[in-house]
């Protein structure tokens, strides 16, 4: 609510003047000589970030700084890592460069005051955004405030031999009715031993709106002045596809089971106890501690309608600079070659930069997993070349509380405890009750 977040807003900010005054006392303990420090927060450790090399790369090319890496967790898990920034942000902890996982995490921070405007090195470079990134432009209220760093594009991973096993072949145009028709020829078995076609995960405002994430806009349940976007028909419609896939058809894995066994879609996808789980393309090469059997393909995000166009929604992680930090323009050359070059340098995951060589990217990618020959890199290059991404604009600090309200909802009809009908209206208002709120 609309009180609540300025009560978080107040301590913030009051905690940050706090760390403000302490952290410029401390300037002067910096070291006196010609090289400076940039501490650099993130949640990667270095087997997911490669930090050493990185890190070694750009301080040869940049004698004059030392980048200090400093993973705040060891589960990989940007939430966590948001609480302990937070945390040393309000004691007065030096940031200089922070990672953020997503643009809600990055807004809810401009609010309180911790990251620095880019607007001044932009302006300063003559850099066009729209053309050296493919993944949104961080724009808030006129000001950018992050870079792009991994891409992220929602498609589809398939078990290509489940798919050779009932002579289906690997989509490279399809509809969600496709995709609804795939899962039941890959359904088979019954009891503790079925195998489902599909799995739909269970992240907040992409799986709950699987239609809405194949529009060119608009693909939130707010627009992008905030305002509601509930009475689009494609949530009906989405909604509506889920419930008769696990209820009807019994071809997806029913969200009663995902809540009530606590599964995980990398277990049961590797595994090979499901057939299709629309997810990231991070995918293709996060496999966490499974070393896939099968052979993998990968498929565009399904259409709406057979002569759209194909549409993805992309997004990325994004490189910030903390608002107090002394070496802003050491921060930014950083943060301009991390979100560049030095992904290529990395080599852990697709890069935002427009100007890398996809092919090359993505045959380096999977020639570094554990089992290179388990991708169809045929399916995989074809998929990210011919999907556009969506329009994102980063969203208003009250869409989380706004997407929860939305999925309590979306929970009780897909558990079969309410109807479709109940679940829009409500959803529908309570969404629009968050929004008055908070203007």
């Amino acid at each position: 609510m609309k009180s609540k977040w300025k009560v978080f807003l107040l301590s913030t900010l009051f905690l940050l003047l706090v760390a403000g005054c302490s952290n410029a006392s401390n300037a002067s303990n910096e070291e006196s000589g010609d090289q400076i420090t940039l501490k650099f927060h993130h949640w990667y450790t270095e087997e997911a970030g490669n930090w050493d090399e990185v890190i070694a790369t750009y301080e040869a090319e940049h004698p004059e700084v030392n980048i200090e890496s400093i993973p705040l967790v060891e589960n990989l898990n940007p939430a966590d890592y948001m609480k302990k920034l937070d945390l040393l942000a309000s004691s007065g902890e030096q940031l200089d460069v922070f990672i953020f996982a997503n643009d809600r995490e990055l807004m809810q921070r401009v609010q309180a005051g911790l990251v620095a405007p880019l607007d001044s090195f932009i302006e300063k470079e003559n850099l066009n955004i729209q053309e050296e990134y493919s993944s949104p432009s961080y724009e808030i209220d006129g000001s950018y405030y992050g870079l792009p760093g991994k891409r992220s594009s929602r498609l589809v991973l398939l078990n290509k031999d489940h798919l050779d096993e009932v002579g289906l072949p690997v989509p490279t145009d399809w509809t969600w009715d496709e995709y609804k028709d795939y899962a039941k020829k890959l359904t088979k078995g019954e009891g503790a031993s079925k195998r489902y076609g599909s799995y739909f995960h269970t992240s907040l405002g992409i799986y709950d709106v699987p239609k809405l994430m194949g529009k060119s806009e608009n693909i939130s349940i707010l627009n992008k002045d905030g305002s509601s976007n509930m009475d689009d028909p494609l949530i009906e419609e989405g909604l509506k596809l889920r419930y008769d896939m696990e209820q009807v058809d019994g071809s997806s894995v029913p969200l009663a089971e995902i809540l009530s066994q606590k599964l995980d879609y990398r277990q049961q996808f590797f595994s090979e106890s499901v057939s299709m789980v629309p997810t990231g393309s991070y995918m293709i090469t996060e496999w966490g501690a499974f070393t896939p059997e099968m052979n993998m393909a990968w498929a565009p995000w399904p259409k709406n309608k057979k002569d759209d166009i194909n549409h993805n929604y992309t997004g990325s992680d994004i490189f910030g600079i903390a608002k107090n930090s002394e070496y802003k323009e050491e921060a930014y050359q950083f943060i301009r070659w991390m979100t560049t070059e030095g992904m290529i340098v990395q080599g852990k995951n697709l890069p935002s930069w427009n100007k890398a060589n996809l092919t090359e990217v993505v045959e380096d990618l999977v020639s570094d997993t554990i089992n290179p020959e388990a991708v169809d890199l045929e399916s995989l290059l074809y998929t990210l070349e011919n999907s556009l991404p969506s329009e994102v604009n980063v969203p208003k600090p009250y869409i989380t509380e706004a997407q929860e309200a939305y999925y309590a909802e979306v929970e009780l009809y897909l558990l079969g405890e309410q109807d479709l009908e109940t679940t829009l209206s409500n959803a529908k208002e309570k969404v629009q009750a968050i929004i008055n709120a908070n203007q």
